[in-house]
């Protein structure tokens, strides 16, 4: 799966223009060998250059490098479905996050993946229903809020945004839907900000 991703990789770089393909096959070669640090440089590089697909590939070294929520941020300039491998560290973004309505989205996207993929997607899932069974606590949904409110008041609209929606989720499990009306509010206020080209 890595080396097909490297050649879509390859096609990308062409398709980018030569300053941005450098940076991306750069970024690649980094990655592969293990320099995550150095491959989030480049591919951060080839984002500023007009690479749109970079962002997707910075959030990968994010979530190698430990940085769950800088990942989810960086996942959310592309959509999923269009390359397995960033799915996955999408998914494992979202889940390192505490984000599992995100992460199980993300895994839903995998269903046709090769075996050994297909065993993490299954392991993952398991983890994400063990959390996700017992019905959410008002202070569970209250702490993705909280997490909603903090973020955006960082400006970080597109991470709050992603909080927001994990309380409304989680407290529309509840019977009394605690937080919902709160979480939806906070989302409307906060999803015009994330789009790209916001001042916010």
């Amino acid at each position: 799966m890595i080396a097909r991703a490297l050649l879509t990789l390859s096609a990308l770089a062409v398709s980018a223009g030569p300053a941005a393909g450098e940076h991306l096959l750069a970024g690649a070669g980094a990655f592969r060998d293990g320099k995550f640090d150095a491959a989030l440089v480049e591919f951060r590089v080839a984002e500023k250059l007009g690479a749109p697909e970079a962002g997707a590939y910075a959030g990968a070294a994010l979530v190698k490098l430990g940085r769950a929520e800088e990942a989810v941020e960086a996942f959310a300039s592309s959509p999923p479905g269009d390359d397995e491998l960033l799915d996955w560290y999408r998914a494992v973004a979202c889940y390192d996050a505490k984000l599992y309505g995100c992460a199980e989205r993300a895994l839903a996207g995998l269903a046709r993946a090769g075996p050994k993929v297909a065993a993490e997607v299954t392991r993952l899932r398991g983890e994400i229903a063990r959390v996700l069974s017992p019905q959410p606590a008002p202070a569970s949904v209250d702490w993705y809020l909280a997490r909603c409110e903090a973020r955006y008041g960082e400006g970080r609209a597109a991470l709050a945004a992603a909080y927001c929606r994990e309380a409304a989720e989680l407290g529309g499990r509840r019977p009394d839907h605690h937080g919902v009306a709160r979480a939806n509010a906070a989302l409307a206020r906060v999803v015009p900000a994330s789009l790209p080209g916001s001042k916010r």
